[in-house]
């Protein structure tokens, strides 16, 4: 063998072994197989280096090699992250990045959102968890990784990004521009509605680590202290964070010692089991209701399991998504890292979630376009009527609404008053802050808190709420 193929062969050897091995400093000798394999891969390799037709980076061979190892195991969420994604990961857990605000994850060979972030140009433009990203800036996501697509959607603020997106229920793909923006997430947003003695929390994710936690203690205190009728969370569209951060605040709704959520290893093998603690604080009486949705995944998931299991509260809205896996961040060396799927969690109850999802005590539909509808908004966007109609009516007021729906009526557009209104509102408040709730068409707030006022006893677990 040549210098230059044993110094190749033993680098490789020692890459691969490295990569495969050393982030929990765990050792072991190569099998045969393992051995056969590798030698196998360092023939290949080198035939690519010396023969083959166009030239190539060494380095691409082995992303590509590593990349490839990971995605044998058929986990979209294993991944591996070179020098910018692992930095691109940091800053997102900082909470703070460029980009369009898209939570996203890889599904039947293509981008699909999770969710996108609260007050993000993705948000503003009206995508939805279960949307299906085709193409970015014109590039196909067919098998596409996720470091790669956020890769492309990623960028300096004040530039744009246009996605192609398929949405079930709406026939043809459309495309959505959108500006890129420094994405500044706010975790925590809290009110207390006086009129209704109610305390609302929105936890956007559950990052942040301890200041989140913290934040999350305070507000709730303050709420306990004004003794209310009861507390509202808000995960809709939460697409999980941190399972340490998802077990405290779990803690601090149940009596001590009980099971909040068990991780199992290879072959279901039991990890663990977090069980809550004897803590002093804890608001185990306080009525509570959690919202969920499509975009709910992971430790949002953890959360309203555990409230659900335990009967501490009631969980209401649209299945989540069913994300049951837990992903451990190891650094690896050159700054790079890699996510790797170690555990499966499960309910208190031993149910696991994966693909399945937390299922609603009291399933409430949002309000949304039916079918007919969704057509007549593609081309009302389409022809720039709305658009139009906004820059010459920027207030939404009753004035406003009545002659838009008038517009459109003359125009020979279908929508029921209540679609036209909302469809109106968003545009309106494109640019602008929104409140941190806007009870106007928020069906799913509205119903929880009638739950809470004791105003309504919902008997029909399939209700959907609609208006004319």
């Amino acid at each position: 063998m040549k210098n230059k193929e044993r110094i190749i062969w033993i680098t490789i050897t020692t890459l691969l072994a490295f990569l495969v091995f050393s982030p929990l400093e765990k050792a072991r000798a190569l099998s045969r197989e393992a051995e056969k394999y590798l030698q196998i891969f360092h023939e290949i390799s080198t035939l690519i280096e010396t023969d083959y037709v166009e030239s190539i980076e060494e380095k691409e061979i082995y992303i590509g090699a590593i990349k490839g190892m990971l995605g044998s195991l058929g986990d979209a969420h294993t991944r591996f992250m070179q020098e910018e994604d692992f930095k691109q990961l940091q800053e997102e857990t900082r909470g703070s990045f460029g980009g369009v605000g898209l939570e996203v994850t890889q599904s039947e060979g293509t981008i699909l959102v999770i969710s996108p972030i609260d007050d993000t140009p993705a948000q503003k433009a009206g995508l939805m968890p279960q949307d299906r990203i085709l193409e970015i800036n014109g590039t196909s996501t067919q098998k596409m990784s996720i470091q790669d697509a956020v890769k492309l959607m990623r960028g300096p603020s004040g530039t744009n990004v246009t996605i192609k997106v398929r949405r079930k229920s709406v026939k043809d793909p459309f495309l959505v521009t959108l500006t890129r923006e420094q994405i500044k997430i706010q975790f925590l947003k809290s009110t207390f509605l006086d009129d209704e003695n109610i305390g609302y929390i929105r936890l956007s994710q559950f990052m942040g680590r301890e200041s989140t936690s913290v934040d999350f203690r305070r507000i709730v205190s303050e709420f306990v202290e004004k003794k209310p009728k009861g507390i509202i969370i808000d995960l809709r569209s939460n697409p999980g964070g941190l399972l340490d951060l998802a077990i405290d605040l779990c803690d601090l709704f149940l009596p001590s010692d009980v099971d909040i959520v068990s991780v199992k290893g290879r072959g279901e093998k039991l990890i663990k089991v977090y069980k809550s603690t004897m803590g002093k604080d804890k608001i185990t009486d306080l009525p509570m209701v959690v919202l969920v949705n499509g975009g709910s995944a992971s430790a949002s998931e953890i959360f309203a399991g555990a409230m659900q299991d335990h009967k501490r509260g009631k969980i209401l809205g649209t299945q989540s998504f069913g994300k049951g896996s837990v992903q451990n961040i190891y650094p690896l060396s050159h700054k790079t890292g890699i996510a790797l799927t170690i555990q499966k969690y499960y309910t208190p109850s031993g149910v696991s979630i994966h693909k399945k999802g937390i299922t609603p005590d009291l399933k409430i539909n949002p309000l949304t376009p039916d079918d007919e509808e969704r057509l007549h908004i593609d081309k009302i966007l389409k022809t720039k009527l709305l658009a139009n109609f906004v820059k010459d009516h920027p207030n939404y007021d009753e004035k406003s609404i009545l002659e838009f729906q008038d517009l459109i009526s003359k125009k020979g557009f279908k929508l029921r008053n209540s679609i036209s209104k909302l469809l109106l509102k968003r545009e309106t408040n494109i640019g602008k802050i929104n409140p941190i709730i806007d009870r106007e068409f928020d069906y799913q707030l509205n119903k929880a808190i009638d739950l809470l006022n004791q105003r309504e006893v919902i008997q029909d677990q399939q209700e959907v709420v609609e208006e004319n």
